[in-house]
C-alpha cells in the first residue's frame, strides 16, 4: 500500500496522491450491509500513513534547506496600512531604493491608461501623505501623490473606512490641480477588494469612472496584476524575490480580509 521509497527519497506528489486514494479504497471493502472491515487493514492503513506522513516532512526539510519556500518576510513584520504604502510608493519612486528607474512606475502608466506616455515616468516625484493644498479642506492627507505631467494619486485603504467626504475631497484636489481636468489626473481607490468609495456615488460616481479620473482597485487582482509585471521586468534577483513575497503576502492574507465586492450596477 504505501509507496516504495526512503527517507533519502521520498515520495513525489504522484506517490502521495495515489497512496492516499487507497483509504477511498479501504472504505469501498466494507461489507455494503454494514459489517466491519477487517480491523488489521485500517491499522496496516493508519502505520503506512504515519511512515509517509514522516516521509513527507523530511522531504519538506530538505526542500526548506535549499529553497525556504515557507519563509516570507512579510509573514513576519505582518505590515500596515501604512506600512504597505511605503512600499508602494517607493516600487513607484523613479529614484527609490529599487535601482530599477522608472519601470515600475511605466508599468502602473500603463495598466491606467495607454495615452501616458514613458517621459511622464522618468520625470516623476513622488509624494507620501500628500496635503491637499489649493481646496477649502487643506488638512486632508493624499497617501501617495505622483506629480509629472500627469496626476495620480492612491488612497490605500485595508482595515480603516473612508472618512468623511475624504475621496471626493481627493478628486477636488485633482480637479483643482489639474485646471479643471486638462492636464490627466487619476485617483486609484486601493482595497481589499475593490471597493467603491462611500463619499463619491450616483452620477458623480459614474461621471469620475467613466472619464477615469476615479479608479478602485483590489489587492488580489489590480494590484497583484501589475506586481506581476513589475516581477516579470524587475532586473534585480533580490528586488524580484521581494515582489514575490509581496504577491504570496497578498495571496495568503490580505486576500482573506477582503469582503464580497459590490455588483457593479450597485
Amino acid at each position: 500500500m504505501i509507496p516504495q521509497s526512503d527517507l533519502t527519497n521520498p515520495p513525489s506528489d504522484l506517490d502521495l496522491a495515489r497512496f492516499f486514494a487507497d483509504m477511498g479504497n479501504l472504505l469501498a471493502l466494507a461489507d455494503p450491509i454494514g459489517r466491519a472491515i477487517d480491523l488489521r487493514d485500517v491499522e496496516q492503513f493508519f502505520d503506512d500513513a504515519a511512515t509517509v506522513i514522516e516521509l513527507a516532512r523530511r522531504r519538506q526539510q530538505e526542500m526548506d534547506r535549499t529553497q525556504a519556500g515557507r519563509f516570507n518576510v512579510f509573514d513576519l513584520i505582518e505590515p500596515d496600512e501604512n506600512r504597505l504604502s511605503d512600499i508602494i510608493a517607493d516600487l513607484l519612486d523613479p529614484d527609490g531604493r529599487h535601482g530599477q528607474g522608472s519601470v515600475f512606475l511605466s508599468l502602473l502608466f500603463e495598466e491606467l491608461s495607454s495615452k501616458i506616455g514613458h517621459d511622464s515616468s522618468t520625470r516623476a516625484k513622488i509624494v507620501r501623505e500628500a496635503p491637499t493644498l489649493g481646496i477649502q479642506k487643506f488638512r486632508r492627507r493624499i497617501d501617495i501623490l505622483v506629480e509629472t505631467d500627469v496626476l495620480l494619486a492612491i488612497e490605500n485603504k485595508i482595515d480603516s473606512p473612508e472618512q468623511w467626504e475624504q475621496v471626493k475631497d481627493y478628486l477636488e484636489y485633482l480637479r483643482v490641480h489639474s485646471r479643471n481636468w486638462r492636464t490627466p489626473a487619476f485617483l486609484i481607490y486601493l482595497t481589499p477588494n475593490g471597493r467603491r468609495p462611500s463619499s463619491v456615488v450616483g452620477t458623480e460616481l459614474a461621471d469620475h469612472q467613466a472619464n477615469h479620473r476615479l479608479v478602485c482597485w483590489s489587492y488580489d487582482r489590480e494590484l497583484r496584476k501589475w506586481l506581476d509585471r513589475c516581477s516579470a521586468e524587475c532586473r534585480a534577483d533580490k528586488i524580484r524575490h521581494f515582489l514575490i513575497d509581496l504577491i504570496a503576502y497578498i495571496d495568503s492574507v490580505l486576500k482573506r480580509r477582503a469582503e464580497p465586492a459590490e455588483p457593479e450596477d450597485a
